[in-house]
């Protein structure tokens, strides 16, 4: 479980466990997995989108607010267990609650990493462009299948080039 510090060691072992259900990776499963991580879902002030925190030595909480739709929390658990994989040094210094998907320009380096990370184990590149190719773009189907929002999505589609592809 630590050596998944890159999206496709997380993709490969959530393969070997069955954690994909056609193209979508069970982030909760993969989490629950963890025996250094307890996942909550709670009611969390307004603006808060989730968060981490070391609750003992090597044990952490994720938060996410369970006033969220579905796949605001898929997304939110997916950039949480992001910072655990990449940051889990330095998540003291991370302020406690945050909003996932920033929409202004403003980019914090480690937020931009979990961010990536996270949309990466959602949307892999390879099941990505094939949705994009096999529903022609559909944004609504392909949100669907992979338990993401359109906006998750569409910022995938651009992180890949494939803006103009429908998507």
């Amino acid at each position: 479980m630590d050596a998944l510090d890159t999206t496709e060691r997380v993709i490969q072992y959530c393969i070997r466990h069955d954690l994909i259900d056609g193209v979508e990776l069970d982030i909760e499963k993969l989490i629950e997995r963890n025996e250094f991580l307890t996942l909550k879902k709670t009611t969390l002030p307004d603006g808060i989108d989730a968060y981490i925190k070391e609750t003992k030595p090597n044990h952490f909480e994720i938060g996410v607010n369970s006033k969220h739709s579905r796949t605001r929390q898929r997304f939110s658990m997916a950039h949480e267990f992001a910072h655990y994989q990449l940051h889990r040094e330095n998540l003291n210094g991370l302020a406690e609650g945050e909003r996932i998907l920033h929409r202004s320009d403003e980019r914090n380096h480690l937020e931009y990493q979990a961010n990536s990370f996270a949309a990466a184990i959602l949307m892999p590149e390879d099941h990505f462009r094939e949705e994009v190719r096999r529903t022609q773009g559909d944004v609504s189907e392909i949100s669907k299948r992979f338990g993401v929002s359109p906006l998750a999505l569409r910022y995938r589609a651009k992180n890949l080039g494939l803006k103009g592809h429908g998507v």
